[in-house]
């Protein structure tokens, strides 16, 4: 949909919100049930924290681990000193707090992406996130740790509410497959009346339906992060509890490493600097506030009722987003849920919030009314049969069981794709050129986005010249970051209403 008319009043302090520092990670986030338990190097910290690094990585998730693997791994960077800086604990951020998703975004938005990019921009995008799934899948593999983060075959089914967002989805998606190499036909569709009858929708227009996959993202990224650790234990600290609250210039005392990290445990000299924070990025770079912002989602576990059985799908609900202008509660549009296969768990995200609740980077608390609409949405909204209780009109207690729920900080930019790349000096506002990289703002779909964009601006730290298969619309040049029509304000909250 459209940006709504918003009164002056909240357009007026969603701006606020926007261009607001982020700040850094809050110390008492909700917990994950995807960090439980918590990984044994969870709060892996050195004695001492270095004293210079070649390469200071700011944030431990997908994008941190991909980048510090990349440059361990380099010839270019077999001599190199590698330290992964976390506020919280390991990998604590968005990576653990998803829905743990292997499936692009990209066929359903296909359409979008070529009006607005281009036809060769929207094939780029679209190859890129293939590539970066499969990368995922293979290091996962190559590691041995396919079965510990349980990464498994599914067939996603995306239904939808609304035959407008249907018909575009559909349309989207057959112009994906004619365009990308080895698509035809990868997506079934299925009409309303079959996919309520064969998923037991309460209501569907239409459905998207295709094989994927599901995994649990911390355990992957825990895991090579230790990994990584023992092979290179010279060359590689990870600094838990440990936020960089300030990069500073220095060139006086040391020119090969300028830049000063500092830390409530003191201050570490790097070469080069590389920010993986995502939503946070603002933080240190305030120039990013506005083009990239920080968005709250919620998660929750539920236990579904006896009837429901261990299903091999995952789920996408697609509803018409809207918002109401008497309480500015919005309905996102977007719903998720996969099934854990050893426990049965489900895993449902999604949110219908107050406008300026969604625009946030606190992850120690939920929306009262995101945490009601979860505890209700399966039988009420979603599902017809698989609940012991269902809901019905006088009682709006829940026929699942909710078993732990959590909110997680996702990075939203204006013009919607990622920022990946060398960071302007103009907007940096430190004048070393090729020293800081960043990859951040993955809109929500980070598991198809992140891994590549992390050994991409690690690749090019090192001296390597733009991977190909990175798509040309995502680099962070200064003229896409300083265009004010594009990536101002105004665009950043138009933005949100286009997920």
């Amino acid at each position: 949909m459209g940006t709504p008319e918003l009164p002056e009043e909240l357009l007026v302090k969603l701006v606020g919100q926007v261009v607001q520092d982020p700040g850094i990670p809050v110390p008492n986030p909700t917990v994950p049930a995807w960090q439980e338990p918590a990984h044994p190097l969870a709060n892996a910290q050195s004695k001492e924290l270095p004293q210079k690094v070649d390469f200071a990585i700011i944030g431990s998730g997908i994008t941190g681990c991909s980048a510090a693997k990349t440059i361990l791994e380099s010839d270019l960077g077999r001599d190199k000193k590698v330290t992964v800086f976390e506020a919280r604990s390991l990998t604590s951020g968005a990576t653990s707090r998803n829905g743990g998703f292997l499936l692009s975004h990209v066929p359903l938005l296909y359409g979008r992406f070529a009006h607005t990019y281009g036809a060769e921009a929207a094939k780029q995008i679209a190859l890129f996130c293939d590539l970066t799934l499969d990368e995922i899948i293979r290091i996962a593999k190559a590691e041995n740790l396919d079965m510990v983060s349980e990464i498994r075959d599914v067939t996603n089914v995306t239904t939808f509410d609304d035959e407008e967002g249907f018909a575009e989805a559909t349309q989207s998606v057959r112009a994906y497959e004619e365009a990308v190499p080895n698509s035809k036909e990868k997506y079934a569709i299925v009409d309303g009346e079959t996919a309520e009858k064969k998923y037991h929708f309460i209501h569907s227009k239409g459905a998207l339906v295709v094989k994927t996959r599901v995994f649990w993202p911390y355990r992957l990224v825990t895991n090579l992060l230790q990994r990584l650790l023992e092979r290179h234990p010279e060359r590689f600290t990870v600094e838990t509890t440990t936020p960089v609250t300030s990069v500073t210039i220095d060139k006086d005392s040391d020119i090969a490493h300028p830049y000063v990290l500092t830390t409530p445990r003191g201050t570490v000299r790097a070469a080069k600097v590389l920010h993986c924070v995502n939503g946070f990025t603002g933080h240190l770079l305030p120039k990013l506030r506005g083009p990239l912002f920080p968005c709250r989602l919620s998660m929750s576990t539920q236990k579904p009722g006896p009837q429901w059985g261990n299903q091999p799908y995952s789920f996408l609900f697609r509803t018409k987003q809207s918002w109401d202008p008497s309480t500015t509660l919005v309905e996102q549009g977007l719903y998720w849920m996969q099934q854990n296969a050893k426990t049965s768990d489900l895993f449902v995200g999604g949110d219908l919030q107050r406008l300026d609740d969604f625009i946030s980077s606190d992850d120690s608390v939920i929306s009262a009314d995101s945490a009601g609409n979860l505890t209700t949405l399966l039988p009420k909204k979603i599902f017809n049969e698989g609940w012991t209780n269902p809901i019905t009109n006088d009682t709006l207690s829940s026929a699942t069981a909710l078993h732990r729920l959590w909110s997680g900080i996702i990075g939203l930019t204006a013009d919607q794709l990622p920022i990946v790349g060398q960071v302007p000096t103009c907007v940096s506002d430190r004048n070393i050129d090729g020293g800081e990289w960043v990859a951040a703002g993955f809109n929500g779909y980070g598991m198809c986005q992140a891994w590549l964009s992390g050994q991409a601006i690690a690749r090019m730290a090192l001296g390597e010249p733009k991977p190909e298969w990175l798509p040309d619309a995502y680099l962070s040049t200064e003229e896409r970051l300083t265009d004010k029509v594009n990536m101002g304000k105004e665009a950043a909250i138009a933005s949100f209403f286009m997920r």
